[in-house]
């Protein structure tokens, strides 16, 4: 499978922390290269845009974004430059992007003990309708890979994988752990 175009999101557990608040942080993310392995550019504020993509954080190889979704602060890694390997290998670097800055984000001075992210869940988003739209075939094309990367994320095989539905959907597939940590 050649999934190249994809979004992993992580959900926040608690938090106080609002959107616009990522700005000047990403800045000096900008300024010290923060971000292993991505070329940060720029940072927007889309927060007045309703159901939008909050703040993100533009980088060459993909974009950041921190929104409010369901409720929920969530951080939202969308990969843009294509990446060599197996899809099971793809999603993994996808995945530890989006680990590494949600770490940094939870270390941040201004916002230690008023965020953290919920390592019990996660989504994985298809950005290719063309090549994956959302199917029960996709979904089975895609699950081996999603099964790997939550083994090895969970320490465990105590997980489900579930598809959202409606074909005018992307493929989405919320992945968790029945295990609590």
């Amino acid at each position: 499978m050649e999934l190249q175009r994809l979004s992993i999101k992580l959900f926040s557990e608690s938090t106080n922390v609002k959107p616009p608040e990522f700005v000047p942080v990403f800045h000096a993310w900008i300024r010290n290269q923060k971000l292993k392995d991505h070329l940060m550019i720029d940072v927007s504020d889309y927060n007045h845009v309703p159901d939008g993509p909050g703040t993100l954080l533009v980088t060459h190889e993909g974009n950041f974004s921190l929104a409010l979704a369901e409720g929920k602060l969530s951080l939202l890694y969308q990969r843009k430059r294509f990446l060599e390997g197996t899809l099971t290998e793809r999603l993994n670097t996808a995945f530890k992007a989006l680990l590494n800055a949600s770490e940094l984000l939870e270390l941040e001075p201004d916002f230690r003990n008023r965020l953290s992210f919920d390592r019990n869940s996660f989504w994985v988003i298809s950005n290719d309708r063309l090549n994956l739209p959302n199917t029960d075939q996709s979904f089975e094309e895609l699950r081996p890979a999603l099964s790997e990367l939550a083994t090895e994320f969970f320490g465990h095989d105590h997980f489900s994988l579930n598809c959202n539905s409606g074909e005018k959907e992307r493929l989405s597939v919320m992945v968790e752990s029945s295990v609590l940590n």
